[in-house]
C-alpha cells in the first residue's frame, strides 16, 4: 500500500453508527493518526450546514466536500468551489418526477440552512431529522426556479427504486454528461454536469497541494464511486454494491480495525487487486 496523508470518509453508511454519531473509538484513533501526519476529511452528500457538527467532532482543519461534490467547502464555511445544476435542467429533472409517490427536494445555495420541498410529511421530517435542518414547503419547485436568479446546487427525490430508475435512465439519454446517481437505496440526486465526489476530491487536493495518489478514500454506495477510483486506495464497506466494492482497492467491514491494520501493523483487511 502506497504512502497516505489524507483519509477521506464519506459519512453515511461509511463512518457514522446506527445513532448517527461518529464511535468514540474512531475518533480517538483519527486523532492520533493527525499527530502522525496523516489527516482528516469528509466527501458527504449533506449540506454544509448538516456536517458542522462533525467538523466540530472531528476538529476539522482541511476543506471538505459536501452536496456530493458540487462544492468544496473550509471548515468555518467559506466555498471554495461550486458547480450548480442549471435551472432548465433542473425543471425537467421535475417534470420527469412529477408523482405523488415522489418527494423532490431542492437546496438553491450552498450557505443556507433549509432546503426546499414540494411534499410535507414522513419524507420530508426524516431528512430534516437526519441532517438537522429546516424544510420549507412550496407549492411548486419549477414556480420557484422560474423566480430565483441563480441556479441550484443540487436537487434530490426521495420514492421507490423502480421508479427512480426510470427517471434516471430517462434523464441520461436526455441530458448526457450530467451527474445523477443513487446516494441510497430510495434517494436518487441529480447535479451539475461532471460533479462527483472524484472530480471535488481532485479540486480538494489541488487547494491544499497533495497528490490524490496519497489519499485514502472510503466509501458505501455508488455516489462514492469515483471518488474511490480517483484516490491512491479507495475502501468500500461490506455493505457496498458490488459494483463500488469491485472498484476498491480494499472492502471492509470496521473502520478502525482497518485502520489499525494499516497504520499499526495489526488487524485484518480484504485486498481487491
Amino acid at each position: 500500500m502506497s504512502r497516505t496523508e489524507l483519509l477521506v470518509f464519506d459519512l453515511d453508511g461509511t463512518l457514522l453508527d446506527a445513532s448517527q454519531r461518529i464511535p468514540g473509538t474512531i475518533r480517538a484513533l483519527l486523532f492520533r493518526l493527525r499527530e502522525r501526519g496523516i489527516d482528516t476529511t469528509l466527501a458527504t452528500g449533506r449540506p454544509y450546514k448538516a456536517v458542522q457538527r462533525f467538523i466540530d467532532d472531528l476538529d476539522l482543519r482541511l476543506p471538505l466536500i459536501v452536496f456530493n461534490g458540487a462544492v468544496v467547502v473550509s471548515p468555518d464555511g467559506e466555498c471554495l468551489s461550486s458547480r450548480r445544476l442549471p435551472r432548465g435542467v433542473a425543471c425537467a429533472v421535475l417534470s420527469l418526477l412529477d408523482a405523488p409517490e415522489v418527494a423532490n427536494h431542492l437546496y438553491l445555495d450552498p450557505t443556507d440552512a433549509f432546503f426546499y420541498t414540494d411534499q410535507a410529511g414522513a419524507v420530508a421530517e426524516h431528512v430534516m431529522k437526519k441532517d438537522g435542518i429546516g424544510g420549507r414547503l412550496v407549492d411548486s419547485l419549477a414556480g420557484l426556479l422560474e423566480g430565483h436568479d441563480e441556479d441550484p446546487v443540487k436537487l434530490f427525490s426521495i420514492g421507490s427504486r423502480e421508479r427512480l430508475a426510470e427517471a434516471k435512465r430517462r434523464f441520461e439519454a436526455d441530458t448526457p454528461g450530467f451527474t445523477c446517481v443513487f446516494s441510497e437505496h430510495d434517494m436518487l440526486e441529480f447535479l451539475g454536469p461532471g460533479v462527483t465526489k472524484g472530480t471535488a476530491l481532485g479540486i480538494l487536493c489541488a487547494e491544499i497541494g497533495i497528490s490524490a495518489d496519497l489519499v485514502m478514500a472510503f466509501g458505501d454506495n455508488l455516489n462514492d464511486l469515483e471518488m474511490l477510483r480517483e484516490a491512491g486506495h479507495g475502501v468500500a464497506m461490506e455493505s457496498a454494491p458490488e459494483e463500488l466494492k469491485l472498484a476498491a482497492d480494499s472492502v471492509i467491514e470496521d473502520i478502525a480495525e482497518f485502520l489499525h491494520a494499516c497504520f499499526d501493523g495489526h488487524g485484518g483487511t480484504e485486498d481487491r487487486a
